[in-house]
């Protein structure tokens, strides 16, 4: 349901709705499920309420079982209305509340590090909120549009947001008549419209608001008076084109409108005789009085019935032309409506991601000046502190050399001021070959003496001290032993800690500590890589960044080995893509069709569902990591080649997703001109997949953006080249 709803727009909606409506959507915590994602999409994507509404609009007669109450159901529109009421509702009770004890909280702290830290969670959370009520405005708009929201229900809405008179109601009151302020402003809810305008009127005078909301008042009020003169204009013109059309009809009589004058003279018996009449004499004393009103009377006739018809056609062409006209003026305030929300997010966003990073560069520069204070002042300190002991020093030495004339034990005297004692050196020399040669005369007798011991004391005891010997050294080998072990440990916590807080940020530094560990043993090679894998597995959205450590550490090599990083990487990503799953989904499968007790098959059941899951996020995390690896050319196009056909072949839905994943992050780059006729063969036999139709419509769905992304690609291909 997320992959539908990000991607659906007026071009696939249909297709959308026919993948919705195939969902097991049978109780009322899934039905409610279904209204949470829809409702939180329409208000992070205001632009695309239009969308977003008909969808609910498709689903509204979607009737379930309520869980409280059997034998009772509610329907989607009831449960999806009440959201969008109570959310309104909370936001315009609760919204001031909040911000005012945040206000005084932030009045309140005294450290200017803890108040600008609240003054901008407290500016965040003015910033979600306004943006919440904008899309939930936005979208009970295109639900009225829909009909599924009442003139009572915009009405009260309307009351509401002039109630609050704050920025956010009152911008949000400029969205909603932008929206449907013409839909509303019909003549039996006039006056109560023109009572909306003159508090706008007011508040506008007051000058209370910000300059944005007033300029947004002042659009409102100016978008109504033109509307206004439009509709008066067109109501000036259709008069003028009764009146015009009357004339036509008066000055225009055909010969049909006097036929049946005219008929009874040319029915007369032919053997009559007619009296001729002489042209000197005035036409109108020789005409039928009785004929003469009938064709009055006729002409008349004729002239009201073309007037009739005229009217009516004018009338038709002109409601025809308001309804073109109110179309083209509704798809105009949206379109207006649209580019200030855009414009404006643009501008919110912008701003905060100046502001964002103006605070970071600030924090970095405060951060190297603190260091580099630290360090002169340890420097500084360092010195002060070496300077005191040689100037002590120096003041020992004078208060010792003046009392040498006094001094009666010189020996104690010469231990205690070293300055003096160098004198002696000679002496201390001779001293020390002295010492030497009693320690050689030592060793030969204690040689002599241990001969003599040993002949006395026979072999038992010598192999004895030689076993206690070797016990020694034993024990000592195995502390060593211990130690190595420990670093290793060690060693491995560590790259755990850098990888859980490895980000692009930090990448570099990171590195460098790694590049610092001691890995000469291809255990810890294959350790290293082993915890790469497993978090690049675990975290798909990070994989590129464990994808760049790999790259950094590709040629890393163990001395006497042939083996090195790359290769024992791309062994264990092989591994993970040929790990198969069936057999242990097969012998769970049997033992769940085996077992007849109910919480036995409950419990293999969610085991089952359990171990699918785990078996499709692991072959997900692993096509993911190759491909991120593929971009940095540590994976070759044949690896990539032979990944595609292995998915293609199995065919089921989870490899399916696999394949598409791959062509969705690597695609582009797989069509090269070299290799473009055997990307045609795959993309081929995935239309084919994609016409059996024996896939899900979620994996039907993705096929077909594939297909579509493939042929936009080539499009632009053609085009560039042109």
């Amino acid at each position: 349901m997320d992959y539908i709803l990000d991607r659906v727009n007026q071009n696939n909606f249909q297709q959308s709705m026919l993948a919705i409506t195939e969902f097991t959507i049978n109780t009322e915590a899934r039905l409610k499920g279904i209204i949470h994602l829809i409702y939180e999409r329409a208000l992070a994507h205001p632009t695309r309420s239009a969308t977003y509404a008909n969808i609910c609009h498709c689903l509204m007669g979607l009737r379930v079982p309520t869980a409280a109450k059997p034998g009772v159901t509610v329907n989607f529109r009831k449960l999806f209305l009440n959201r969008v009421q109570a959310n309104f509702e909370n936001m315009a009770r609760n919204g001031c509340e909040i911000f005012r004890q945040k206000q005084e909280m932030v009045d309140a702290i005294t450290k200017e590090e803890e108040r600008q830290r609240v003054w901008e969670e407290l500016e965040e959370a003015k910033t979600e909120e306004r943006r919440q009520s904008l899309g939930n405005i936005k979208l009970m708009c295109e639900l009225f549009k829909l009909k599924m929201l009442t003139e009572h229900v915009m009405h009260d809405v309307i009351v509401q947001l002039l109630k609050n008179q704050d920025d956010n109601s009152l911008e949000g009151l400029c969205t909603l008549l932008y929206t449907i302020g013409k839909d509303l402003d019909f003549k039996k809810a006039r006056p109560r419209m023109d009572q909306y305008y003159n508090m706008i009127v007011k508040i506008m005078k007051n000058r209370t608001t910000s300059p944005r909301i007033t300029s947004m008042l002042q659009d409102v009020l100016d978008l109504r008076k033109k509307e206004t003169a439009q509709l008066g204009e067109l109501v000036e013109k259709m008069e003028k084109t009764g009146l015009q059309a009357d004339n036509d009809a008066e000055k225009h009589t055909g010969p049909g409108d006097t036929e049946p004058v005219l008929r009874p003279h040319y029915k007369s018996l032919a053997m009559k005789n007619q009296k001729l009449i002489s042209t000197s004499i005035p036409l109108q004393e020789n005409t039928c009085p009785h004929h003469d009103d009938k064709l009055k009377a006729e002409d008349s006739a004729a002239a009201r019935g073309a007037t009739k018809k005229k009217k009516v056609n004018v009338q038709l062409t002109c409601q025809q032309i308001i309804q073109e006209r109110e179309e083209e003026l509704q798809k105009l305030r949206q379109e207006v409506e649209s580019l200030k929300c855009l414009s404006q997010a643009t501008m919110e966003d912008s701003e905060r991601f100046f502001t964002k990073l103006i605070e970071t560069r600030c924090s970095e520069v405060r951060e190297v000046i603190q260091a580099k204070e630290k360090e002169m002042v340890s420097e500084a300190e360092g010195l002060l502190q070496t300077l005191e002991q040689e100037l002590d020093e120096l003041k020992r030495t004078e208060t010792e050399g003046r009392q040498l004339p006094h001094i009666e034990v010189y020996p104690h005297f010469l231990q205690k001021l070293p300055s003096i004692t160098e004198a002696f050196e000679e002496v201390r020399t001779c001293a020390s070959e002295m010492q030497q040669k009693f320690e050689d005369s030592s060793k030969l007798q204690f040689v002599e003496f241990s001969k003599s011991v040993e002949e006395s004391l026979g072999p038992y005891t010598i192999s004895s001290l030689s076993t206690s010997r070797q016990a020694v050294e034993e024990k000592d080998l195995q502390d060593l032993v211990d130690l190595e072990t420990v670093k290793t440990e060690e060693m491995y916590e560590q790259m755990d800690n850098i990888l859980t807080s490895l980000t692009p940020k930090n990448f570099h530094q990171s590195m460098k500590v790694v590049s610092a560990f001691t890995i000469d043993t291809e255990d810890k090679l294959q350790s290293i890589i082993d915890s790469i894998y497993e978090r690049a597995i675990l975290n798909p959205t990070s994989a590129e960044v464990y994808a760049k450590v790999c790259n950094q550490l590709k040629g890393l090599k163990i001395p006497g080995v042939t083996v090195n990083f790359r290769k024992l990487l791309l062994n264990h990503c092989q591994k993970g893509f040929e790990k198969d799953n069936r057999r242990i989904l097969k012998e769970k499968q049997r033992e769940l069709d085996t077992t007849t007790e109910e919480e036995d098959r409950q419990r293999l059941m969610e085991e089952l569902e359990e171990a699918k899951a785990e078996g499709q996020r692991e072959l997900l995390g692993n096509i993911t990591f190759i491909c991120h690896l593929f971009k940095l050319k540590m994976m070759t196009e044949g690896l990539i080649d032979y990944c595609i056909v292995k998915l293609i072949k199995d065919g089921d839905d989870d490899s399916l997703e696999g394949l598409c994943t791959i062509l969705f992050t690597i695609g582009k780059d797989l069509d090269s001109e070299k290799n473009q006729p055997r990307m045609d063969e795959h993309y081929t036999q995935i239309n084919l997949i994609q016409e059996r139709r024996r896939t899900s419509p979620r994996i039907r769905y993705m096929l077909q953006d594939v297909l579509d992304r493939r042929t936009l690609h080539l499009y632009k291909g053609q085009k560039e080249d042109h």
